[in-house]
């Protein structure tokens, strides 16, 4: 498992950023371990490659520039990762004035097992149908399952970033699913 998906320990980014703290080159090691999980969560929320990649680079020289300030609030340092990099989102839109979501570019999207074409134009299918009805969700249902599953957020994760217990978070997870699926199921009975 490539060790940006390789979920960590609270005791070991303790230990990163005791060490980011005196060693700003250990950025290498933050960036190797979240970069993948920002890049997906914030593509998700703007559609947008190069602006994604943008914003995961922002993200991490916000970290460098805050290093001489920043405390230990013994959470995960992806909790501070993805309030920086959400900020930055919202940022970005603000100065923009562009919608906070847009439908992912699919271009460059290259599935395993692509070989045989009606399971792939069922995937396709399936897929637009998909992020269609995550777009009808509430703005904080999109943001929970946004978190969990296009940034690759652990509950814990996802409970630090949205200021919320860990059981609560995993409650919210479970509850915009639930809609999730409602809405899916709707358009199946159609």
């Amino acid at each position: 498992m490539p060790s940006d998906m390789r979920e960590r320990t609270l005791e070991q980014d303790h230990e990163l950023f005791l060490r980011l703290k005196t060693d700003p080159t250990a950025i290498g090691e933050a960036y190797d371990a979240y970069a993948a999980r920002l890049y997906g969560y914030l593509l998700k929320r703007c559609g947008h490659k190069e602006t994604a990649e943008d914003l995961v680079s922002q993200t991490f020289m916000k970290l460098l520039e805050s290093l001489p300030t920043l405390e230990w609030k013994n959470a995960p340092l992806s909790a501070w990762l993805f309030q920086v990099s959400s900020n930055a989102l919202i940022d970005h839109f603000r100065k923009a004035s562009t919608r906070r979501d847009v439908a992912l570019d699919l271009e460059d999207w290259d599935p395993p097992g692509a070989d045989d074409p009606a399971w792939h134009a069922e995937l396709v299918l399936e897929g637009e149908k998909l992020r269609s009805l995550l777009g009808e969700l509430a703005p904080r249902d999109q943001e929970v399952l946004d978190l969990k599953f296009f940034a690759g957020l652990e509950t814990a994760e996802v409970a630090a970033q949205l200021e919320v217990s860990p059981n609560h978070a995993a409650v919210l997870v479970y509850r915009a699913l639930g809609r999730l699926r409602k809405k899916y199921l709707q358009t199946q009975s159609l």
